[in-house]
């Protein structure tokens, strides 16, 4: 196969894989693989491939095989991190985050994702250590300011936590993620009001916004609103497409049968 038709697969499995046909996309990438195997994109764009279908392992595997023929690629090595995580090898994972920090000791992404799998390993003070690291080197990051709130919320210092969501949502106002993450303290703490605007930003802004419309959901349930609970829990089902989902798309499809069925009343 000429080099001409070889780009021309690559180039089309990439566009299926955005256009949402990961299974067609991983056929085509097997295929321009057998031919250039020492090509490591065509190994990471495989990574992206088999995550998208679910295929955790393969994925981190994938990706290995494309760090192997290029060791100092950033994005790489921090996406391996991030499914390494995903699967909960959380010592392999911080052994790329970390492998990032020595191309460049203030990369902050990498330093946020450092914290991030120290908070899951309850480490909170290297967690933390972590995230101020990465605020110190980019003061900006909202990344690193939304896991810092997250930080404080799982420790019970919501205080500290609304200040960490608003100073990331100052910092970036278009950030959906922080408006649900500051939604989502309010509604724990029955402050439904501001719980419910906060998400309403999340989704205004990303209306594809799975989780936004899940807490939404809540906060109307808890306050006996049955058909607007209906209404953004058939969201989140829409929206939600994640294999990991697949216990909570259970329980609401189950809580939507249920609503349905009490509103015929």
């Amino acid at each position: 196969m000429t080099t001409e038709k070889l780009h021309e697969e690559l180039t089309k499995a990439i566009d299926l894989l955005d256009a949402g046909d990961p299974a067609t996309a991983l056929q085509l990438l097997d295929k321009y693989i057998g031919h250039t195997p020492t090509d490591p994109n065509a190994h990471f764009y495989r990574g992206d491939t088999l995550a998208e279908l679910g295929r955790l392992d393969e994925a981190i595997q994938a990706y290995r095989s494309g760090t192997d023929i290029v060791a100092d690629d950033p994005d790489a090595l921090t996406t391996l991190g991030d499914l390494l995580f995903e699967a909960g090898r959380h010592q392999e994972a911080l052994a790329q985050y970390r492998a990032v920090l020595l191309i460049d000791p203030k990369d902050a992404d990498a330093l946020v994702s450092i914290g991030l799998v120290h908070n899951a390993l309850d480490q909170t003070e290297e967690a933390m250590t972590a995230f101020r690291q990465a605020i110190e080197h980019e003061p900006d990051n909202t990344f690193a300011w939304n896991a810092l709130g997250d930080l404080y919320y799982g420790s019970g210092d919501h205080k500290a936590a609304i200040d960490a969501y608003q100073k990331g949502i100052e910092l970036d106002p278009t950030d959906p993620a922080a408006y649900h993450n500051l939604g989502e303290l309010y509604y724990d703490l029955e402050e439904y009001d501001p719980a419910e605007e906060n998400c309403k930003k999340a989704v205004k802004l990303a209306p594809d916004f799975s989780m936004a419309y899940l807490t939404l959901g809540g906060i109307c349930m808890d306050q006996e609103r049955m058909k607007d609970a209906l209404t953004y829990y058939r969201l989140y089902l829409k929206y939600e497409t994640s294999p990991q989902a697949a216990d909570m798309l259970a329980e609401v499809r189950a809580v939507v049968e249920g609503l349905q069925e009490e509103l015929k009343e």
